[in-house]
């Protein structure tokens, strides 16, 4: 079997937030602040554990404009609305470093 049959994760935890910016003016995530989220995610995860182990990367509209910014976290599967970086930095510390806990 090869790597595309069967392909191994590229990171133990991979972060997306919602970037989108909607043309017609309706709320969305970039227009919420998304951006400056995102730079706190990758602050954090570049001074949290082994390098290459994590990643936050910018995606497309997650389809929750309402609760926006959308912060991700796979393979986890947990879904946050981020209001601060101090909020994407308390919710990666839970669970990134400490993932047995919830909140």
């Amino acid at each position: 079997m090869n790597d595309a049959e069967n392909p191994t994760l590229a990171y133990e935890h991979h972060v997306l937030i919602c970037t989108n910016l909607r043309p017609d003016g309706r709320r969305s995530c970039s227009g919420s602040g998304a951006h400056e989220l995102l730079s706190a995610a990758k602050r954090k995860l570049a001074k949290m554990g082994e390098p290459g182990t994590s990643r936050a990367n910018a995606s497309g509209c997650l389809g929750r404009c309402d609760h926006g910014p959308v912060m991700v976290i796979y393979p986890a599967n947990l879904w946050f609305s981020c209001k601060t970086p101090q909020q994407v930095e308390r919710i990666l510390d839970q669970h990134l470093l400490r993932p047995d806990q919830q909140f």
